[in-house]
């Protein structure tokens, strides 16, 4: 088990055999993507990955990621922290004729090289983790006078009438084919 400061490179399949589990964390820096979403690029990703064998010789990768990031609120325009976590289920495998047969397990990622980087391993999962759009808790929008309103649409049960002008130019063509 490694724990602490743990390397930003590892060998899945090592970890894979040897049932490893790795606890620590990695400084935001590694995360080039995510941390490219953010305002301030400090920080830590806390990270624990289990690994172990799955089928057709891949690794199979279960764990969870946690770090708290700072952002621009869209409704205030000022900035606040985050928390954002995401678990992970995921598969590795050395070609493409192995994806093929785990294509329904779940998420799966092609590596030809045994050694992986840790920080490419989770960040597309802590990408999908953010805010679509990064706003305060409700009601927590510190010295505006915004508030969310709710927009309530009133029920209409009245029929309309819509103009229909060839109506009438089906009565008349039924009336003469009766006639």
């Amino acid at each position: 088990m490694l724990t602490g400061p743990i390397p930003e490179r590892v060998d899945h399949r090592k970890l894979a055999n040897q049932a490893g589990l790795i606890e620590g964390s990695l400084p935001i820096q590694c995360f080039h993507r995510f941390g490219e979403m953010l305002v301030e690029g400090g920080g830590e990703v806390r990270l624990r990955l289990e690994f172990s064998k799955g089928d057709f010789g891949s690794t199979s990768v279960n764990g969870s990621v946690a770090t708290e990031v700072c952002l621009i609120c869209q409704n205030c325009m000022q900035q606040f922290i985050r928390s954002v976590t995401c678990d992970l289920a995921l598969q590795i495998v050395s070609d493409e004729s192995k994806l093929e047969r785990l294509a329904e397990v779940g998420d799966v990622i092609v590596m030809p090289d045994k050694v992986i980087s840790l920080a490419e391993l989770v960040e597309d999962d802590l990408i999908l983790a953010m805010p679509m759009i990064s706003r305060h808790e409700e009601g927590q929008c510190p010295g505006t006078d915004y508030e969310q309103e709710e927009i309530v649409l009133p029920d209409v049960k009245e029929e309309q009438n819509t103009y229909r002008p060839f109506a009438d130019l089906a009565k008349t063509i039924d009336n003469q084919n009766t006639e």
